[in-house]
C-alpha cells in the first residue's frame, strides 16, 4: 500500500477529470459508507448541473481506466464502486474518509 505522502503525490498529479470524479463520491452522497458505488449516470449528472464539461462516455472511460488500475470495482457496468485503495484516493483528494458499513447482525427467526 502507498504511504500517505506517495498517494497524496498521486493524487496531485492526477488529470482534473480523475481528480474531479473521485471527489465527487462525498459531494454527491455525503453520508456514502466505504465501498458504496455511484452510477456513471449520477456522476455525469452532477458534472452536468455544475457546468463541468464531462459528459457521460468520458466519465464511463475515466471509471473503466480507475478500475484497470485497481482503485474501482466496476458493477453491472454501471456502478463505480471504490475499492480500498480508491477510498484512499478519495480521502487524499476531498480530505474525507468514508466510514466503513456498520449494521448489527441479524437475528436468527425463531420459527
Amino acid at each position: 500500500m502507498p504511504t500517505t505522502v506517495e498517494l497524496k503525490a498521486y493524487a496531485d498529479a492526477l488529470p482534473p477529470i480523475y481528480r474531479d470524479i473521485l471527489a465527487a463520491f462525498p459531494e454527491i452522497e455525503p453520508g456514502r459508507k466505504a465501498g458504496y458505488g455511484l452510477a456513471f449516470q449520477t456522476l455525469a449528472m452532477h458534472f452536468a448541473n455544475r457546468r463541468i464539461p464531462h459528459g457521460f462516455g468520458e466519465v464511463q472511460e475515466a471509471c473503466r481506466r480507475l478500475a484497470e488500475k485497481g482503485f474501482f470495482d466496476i458493477r453491472n457496468e454501471i456502478f463505480a464502486h471504490p475499492t480500498d485503495l480508491g477510498e484512499q484516493l478519495i480521502s487524499a483528494i476531498s480530505g474525507r474518509r468514508a466510514p466503513a458499513a456498520r449494521l448489527p447482525d441479524l437475528p436468527q427467526p425463531t420459527w
